[in-house]
């Protein structure tokens, strides 16, 4: 089994609740997790294993970027909540090497379980001065500029943008064009990038936000992914966050 394989297999796995999980990781490794913060992986997989079950959890996969250094997964899962059943998306980012992982970084929002954000501290040092690749680099500097226009414009005609929360907020087309005018509409989004990870099709950037429109907050870590279509524009963002918006923003 292939790092990835073992990465896209970790969440079914734990939900089936298999043995043997913790080969896949580094003697040294560290899991960090929005709920748990850094942990060893015993512990990860231990508390996460009880956490999925409790809330009869269900996985299905969305989307992994491989390279030499470092292994993405995205995933849904699907939870008992508050008597109902709601979406979580999540995301595995995997520093890898000789066939293991040597760090895990999980993404993903308390909201659609909670009802709340909670401040996820930065991860790493986010000092990366290389410019994410086209188009996600334009689209970048258009968040920091805070120009709804220009980082709508890197979208396919039917690109799909999703907000942290997932489920229904998803956006296409003329949505996508209004809810980059009302998220930006406060002004920038300033995203400081700690990595940037790059398949040919999907980039994903790991990242410290510090400011969303007039008012800096604290620093939080978050993640996204941004999909090329075949135009060479995306045809999908998936952002990765727990980061509360301006309160005159009533999205998630």
């Amino acid at each position: 089994m292939t790092v990835a394989e073992k990465l896209r297999s970790l969440y079914p796995r734990l939900i089936a609740d298999e043995g043997g999980i913790a080969e896949m990781f580094d003697a040294q490794a560290t899991v960090d997790t929005p709920a748990g913060g850094r942990q060893e992986p015993e512990g990860f997989l231990a508390e996460t294993r009880g956490w999925l079950a409790r809330h009869a959890a269900t996985s299905s996969e969305v989307h992994t970027v491989v390279t030499p250094g470092r292994v993405v997964h995205e995933l849904e899962l699907e939870l008992d909540s508050g008597g109902a059943r709601v979406q979580v998306p999540v995301m595995l980012v995997a520093d890898v090497a000789g066939g293991i992982v040597r760090n895990l970084r999980i993404y993903h929002s308390t909201w659609p379980l909670t009802g709340r954000h909670v401040v996820r501290h930065p991860l790493m040092p986010y000092t990366l001065t290389e410019r994410p690749p086209e188009p996600v680099g334009t689209y970048h500097e258009a968040l920091g500029r805070g120009d709804a226009d220009a980082a709508d414009g890197v979208f396919e005609a039917d690109g799909m943008v999703r907000e942290p929360a997932g489920g229904r907020w998803v956006y296409r087309g003329p949505e996508r064009t209004s809810w980059y005018r009302a998220v930006l509409s406060q002004g920038p989004i300033v995203l400081h990038l700690g990595t940037i990870t790059d398949d040919g099709e999907t980039v994903v950037y790991e990242y410290m936000a510090d400011r969303w429109g007039k008012d800096a907050m604290p620093p939080q870590a978050g993640a996204a992914a941004y999909q090329r279509g075949l135009s060479g524009k995306l045809c999908a963002a998936r952002i990765y966050d727990d980061v509360e918006p301006p309160a005159s923003l009533s999205q998630a």
